[in-house]
């Protein structure tokens, strides 16, 4: 089964903050020297913090992880962000 709607509104609420607050979540990029297209690395990251924010709460509010099910859907709804994260990335560190 997938993410239900509450989940699917906690996960959309994850992305738009990471989005409204690209300083947060991209100031390791503008620190450190990394190997590898900033943009790259910048999608990494993001994902990263918005799989983490979410995965965490989800599991304080379920007591459980993630079904199969629920991955899948949160990585498509993921890569349909994808372009909108991008372009918040190269407007962010300006490229």
């Amino acid at each position: 089964m997938p993410l239900d709607v509450i989940e699917e509104k906690n996960l959309a609420d994850a992305i738009t903050y990471a989005l409204d607050y690209p300083s947060m979540v991209l100031a390791h990029i503008k620190s450190t020297t990394p190997a590898g297209s900033l943009i790259d690395i910048g999608y990494g990251l993001y994902v990263g913090y918005i799989g983490g924010v979410f995965f965490d709460g989800f599991l304080q509010r379920n007591k459980r992880f993630l079904n199969e099910d629920e991955i899948s859907h949160f990585n498509s709804i993921i890569k349909n962000n994808t372009q909108t994260i991008t372009m918040k990335i190269k407007a962010n560190l300006h490229v």
